[in-house]
């Protein structure tokens, strides 16, 4: 195998296929990037099995073949070339890559046979969708992602199409974020749980080009082709919570405030709330908000001018869920809505009804 690359596209495409590389496999060949040489280029790939990355490069080849490298050592030398033409030549086992005055020697993995992930046609469907709206919709939603796989289904974001619209809804049970993005094309009335991981992976691919993006559904799997790089992604086959059914549908007490005034107060009381119990004060009055924090080392008091609509009301939070939600928001004002010290706050951009967020409070008294 002989080929030649620029080493800044090489760098791109290398960094971007690692994302699938297993923290762990009982596979060996997983922990590997396998490059393939033909007369169309260069092709990257990553697998851990359940995520599937792979990067089409443009190169000039002048002997074609494959091999696969050890993936973080690769992309560590990979990443640290100097601009300009990478060299790549494979004698034996030996991989050499050969940039200005660096040349870099590599072993090759033994292997059998690099698994590959298939997409599954069977019962597809495809949206199309633009993608600034598609990656800052992931943004605004994957944050709640669950991190303990004790609910298998809430690793995962669940995405609802129907008609024109796509909904992603995703949370860890303390914190709730649905957002939902207009789509081009008709699609069915369909429910998939795509793994948190994945979601962050195609939200990334998102940001290298402009225009349409594309994702097809299977039954079992998730495809984003974006041109040069294609993810092919399992999707998780466990039932998401019936969220419809524990959203609040009515408020006793509702608060429109500034969001930038909002979140640089719970950001100030939460220096001092980390040295107590962890959770910050909103004590809800007839014509204003008070935020307050305290523990052994101090007390921080900020009242917050604000319109509330209801009953008074003293209701606590952890404040870095109160800070998700609000650094992932554009509205330059909210609505925070509340039932009681114990039930959860629903927290709505004033000018955008396709986001809706929902924090759970903590007891405290």
């Amino acid at each position: 195998m002989r080929f030649c690359v620029d080493s800044t596209i090489l760098k791109d495409g290398v960094l971007s296929v690692v994302k699938a590389l297993p923290i762990r496999s009982s596979m060996p060949v997983l922990d590997g990037v396998q490059l393939l040489a033909d007369e169309s280029g260069v092709l990257l790939r990553c697998s851990d099995l359940t995520l599937q990355k792979e990067c089409r490069l443009p190169a000039t080849v002048e002997e074609e073949g494959e091999c696969v490298i050890k993936g973080r050592i690769f992309s560590d030398i990979v990443r640290k070339l100097p601009d300009g033409n990478a060299f790549f030549s494979v004698d034996g086992q030996t991989l050499t890559i050969r940039c200005s005055r660096s040349v870099n020697q590599l072993q090759c993995m033994e292997y059998d046979e690099f698994p590959q992930m298939t997409f599954d046609g069977d019962d597809t469907f495809t949206i199309v969708f633009d993608r600034d709206k598609g990656k800052k919709t992931i943004e605004h939603t994957a944050f709640a992602v669950a991190l303990d796989d004790a609910r298998p289904a809430l690793v995962g974001v669940l995405m609802e199409t129907e008609g024109k619209t796509l909904s992603m809804v995703a949370t860890d049970s303390y914190q709730f974020a649905k957002n939902a993005m207009p789509i081009e094309n008709e699609a069915p009335e369909k429910r998939v749980v795509v793994p948190g991981k994945t979601v962050s992976e195609i939200g990334r691919m998102l940001e290298e080009e402009e225009g349409k993006a594309e994702l097809t559904f299977s039954r079992t799997h998730i495809k984003a082709d974006m041109g040069a790089t294609v993810l092919i992604s399992r999707l998780i086959d466990s039932d998401y919570i019936d969220y419809k059914r524990i959203l609040p549908k009515s408020c006793k007490t509702r608060v429109l405030v500034d969001r930038d005034v909002l979140m640089e107060s719970v950001d100030r009381a939460q220096l001092v709330s980390r040295e107590g119990n962890n959770s910050v004060l909103f004590k809800i009055g007839p014509e204003n908000m008070i935020v307050k924090a305290e523990s052994v080392v101090g007390k921080i008091e900020d009242e917050i001018t604000a319109q509330v609509m209801g009953d008074g009301l003293n209701i606590a939070f952890n404040p870095k869920y109160v800070m998700n939600v609000l650094k992932n928001v554009e509205s330059e004002r909210v609505y925070l809505e509340c039932n009681s010290p114990i039930n959860p706050c629903v927290i709505r951009p004033v000018d955008d009804e396709s986001s809706f967020y929902l924090i759970v409070p903590m007891r405290i008294f």
